[in-house]
């Protein structure tokens, strides 16, 4: 069993199937999550409940809604959807709350359940909180036998393709009538991207778009170690681009024509881009992780900036409070905070999609115009306290006379660039990301960062 106060992870939780995440304990998080929105005053909660592909997502999916049904809750169910698209049914239903099965990017032995506030956002942590005590004290208010909750089923799949297509120019896409490849890993976005972007007027070719919770084809983390024979394959059809999901399809990579990986932060700026001007300028949020090159898309729009720590969860809470406009991360997460308050990868591809429409442009040259910077990006192993280390870099940096920020990690400013030093909140691992206005520079800093990490480490295990 997971540790008293230690359930939820950065957002939801996740484990290997069936080992950690069992029937047992997706029942008592339904009747958990029910308890606490009953006491929170409604009379009968409705929550919304989808799951990915992955092959123990509906023993889950069962469990969880018994757990919510024997609490006295309706639910929804909507069976295989993206994480997104379960987020926008949430509100689009007005339920009281919502349920993803999902471990997202994570190998297939793995699954999780995230749950959502009333507008499809992550759960707040006050409320993860509450949620969490009910479950480890099993202090749960069970139903009546004739107040048990009902289940309906519903398709939110086209409606959910209708609405990403009311927010773009349909009519600029059929004209340019892109080409695009699609690969979904076999995972929920199998059932949306393929079938949104032939409805937008793209010529469509994909491949691993049959859902199978295997994962058969590739790790579904879409880095470019994973999509090598994706990127082949781009430029081998000769197609304008290529876009890659994750398991849940909340995330979409993008690959050039010529059959280049492209980096989250630049398709993040591209949208940031085109978001910006249409709405005159606004409020950009992003993690600490992300390029500059997000600063300087901000500044060309007088938009704003803040900066978080990392996680699309605290990006999107920031976005609400702050009535941000446009929201992402360096990993291909870009957050519609209007549409979504959560990554959503066939939005993203959607505006992708239009603003290459509209350009009369190469990909690749859209992505050439974009201000250039130089990124490194290493791990390192770590045992023992990883954020004591981490804050020892912080030390050293400050003795060395470097200006830092310590808003997630360490991370050390420089006129032209910054190299960031932080922990992993789930693995045993330190990560140096580093980034200049030359390579020279960008390794230079790698370098600073991976020196002061060593020392750290070393005072740390003497």
């Amino acid at each position: 069993m997971v540790d008293m106060g230690r359930l939820f992870g950065t957002f939801g939780v996740r484990g290997i199937a069936n080992e950690k995440i069992t029937p047992e304990f997706a029942l008592k998080m339904g009747m958990a999550f029910g308890t606490m929105l009953k006491r929170e005053g409604r009379e009968k909660p409705l929550v919304v409940v989808g799951r990915d592909t992955r092959v123990s997502g509906e023993m889950l999916k069962s469990a969880l809604i018994s757990g919510l049904l024997s609490v006295g809750c309706d639910v929804i169910d909507v069976g295989i959807a993206p994480t997104p698209a379960i987020q926008w049914a949430t509100s689009h239903f007005k339920a009281d709350g919502g349920a993803v099965i999902t471990a997202s990017h994570n190998p297939p032995e793995y699954n999780g359940i995230k749950l959502l506030e009333p507008n499809g956002m992550g759960l707040k942590k006050e409320r993860e909180a509450v949620v969490e005590e009910v479950f480890f004290k099993e202090d749960f208010d069970r139903a009546k036998w004739d107040e048990i909750g009902e289940v309906r089923e519903e398709d939110i799949i086209k409606p959910y393709i209708e609405a990403i297509k009311s927010r773009v120019d349909v009519e600029a896409i059929r004209k340019r009538r892109p080409f695009v490849v699609v690969d979904t890993s076999n995972g929920a976005g199998s059932l949306t991207l393929p079938y949104l972007l032939r409805e937008l007027g793209c010529k469509v070719v994909s491949v691993n778009a049959h859902p199978d919770g295997h994962f058969p084809a590739r790790n579904p983390e879409p880095n470019e170690e994973n999509l090598k024979d994706f990127m082949k394959i781009v430029k081998a059809l000769g197609a304008d681009f290529g876009v890659a999901q994750d398991g849940d399809a909340d995330r979409a990579v993008f690959i050039d024509e010529n059959g280049r990986f492209i980096q989250g932060d630049k398709t993040f700026a591209l949208v940031a881009d085109a978001v910006l001007r249409e709405n005159g300028g606004g409020l950009l949020v992003t993690t600490i992780a992300t390029s500059n090159l997000l600063d300087d898309i901000a500044k060309r729009n007088n938009a704003r900036v803040m900066r978080t720590k990392v996680g699309d969860l605290i990006v999107a809470r920031a976005l609400l409070e702050h009535n941000g406009t446009i929201g992402g991360e360096e990993n291909g997460g870009v957050i519609f905070p209007d549409f979504v308050l959560g990554r959503d990868g066939a939005m993203t591809t959607a505006k992708i999609v239009e603003i290459f429409a509209k350009s009369g442009k190469k990909f690749s040259e859209l992505i050439d115009e974009l201000p250039k910077y130089y990124q490194f990006k290493t791990k390192r192993h770590v045992e023992g306290d990883r954020k004591a280390i981490v804050a020892k870099v912080a030390e050293l940096a400050r003795e060395r006379g470097y200006e830092i920020d310590t808003t997630d990690g360490t991370k050390i400013l420089f006129p032209d660039g910054w190299v960031l030093v932080r922990a992993s909140g789930t693995e045993p691992i330190i990560r140096v990301f580093s980034e200049a206005r030359s390579e020279e520079k960008a390794k230079e800093y790698l370098e600073l960062g991976l020196e002061l990490l060593s020392i750290s480490t070393r005072e740390a295990s003497g």
